[in-house]
């Protein structure tokens, strides 16, 4: 009996090392993600203040398409992982802050090449349905049209400019989307990709 004991022991000693040395080294490899993106995102920053040709365009283009390619996807797996972790927390607070500041950079793009792509800032709540089909719907229409740029950003976050978003906006619920700077609530996803092709041209962005 003792032997048994023994055993089970062990395996839950095992269990409990093993899971804590998995979830540190996920969290390892999401801080070098952050950091990548950071830079990313400062790079291109500086290509926007010094652009001044239609190359340079291109090239922002490709930067701010892969950037939110990869914030949002990013985002989307912290939110379905969301562990009960201060260090945790602090670190989706973090992919979630540099998600507002790669849209304002995607629309400081959009502006400057002349509104090649449409950033579409989606805030999101945990735990809420809606919110869980609309992202569907958002990811689906960003697959379909290329120039269509998602970033993702948690309603609930503790942090200043969140609060300031929602009060600028008047964003009271989710799930909530901001697209040329209008506010839209709840969208089919017909009607979404409606929105999305009365300002790009859906049929040159189509993959």
């Amino acid at each position: 009996m003792r032997f048994i004991l023994a055993i089970f022991f062990i395996i839950f000693i095992l269990g409990f090392f093993i899971g804590y040395y998995f979830e540190k080294t996920s969290i390892t490899y999401t801080k070098g993600e952050i950091e990548t993106l950071k830079n990313d995102v400062e790079n291109t920053q500086l290509q926007v203040l010094f652009a001044s040709s239609e190359k340079e365009c291109r090239l922002m283009l490709v930067a701010v398409n892969d950037i939110s390619y990869n914030l949002y996807n990013l985002v989307n797996r912290l939110k379905e992982t969301n562990p009960n972790t201060e260090e945790f927390y602090q670190i989706k607070k973090e992919a979630d802050f540099l998600s507002m500041r790669a849209w304002i950079l995607s629309r400081n793009v959009e502006e400057r090449c002349e509104n090649q792509v449409l950033p579409i800032l989606f805030v999101y709540s945990i735990n809420c349905l809606d919110c869980d089909q609309q992202d569907k719907d958002l990811q689906e229409t960003k697959d379909k049209y290329t120039n269509v740029l998602v970033y993702a950003v948690d309603y609930n976050l503790d942090e200043t400019a969140v609060t300031l978003l929602k009060s600028a906006y008047e964003i009271n619920s989710t799930p909530a989307m901001i697209i040329k700077g209008n506010l839209y609530n709840r969208l089919s996803k017909e009607e979404l990709e409606n929105i999305v092709c009365s300002n790009i041209n859906c049929t040159s962005s189509t993959k």
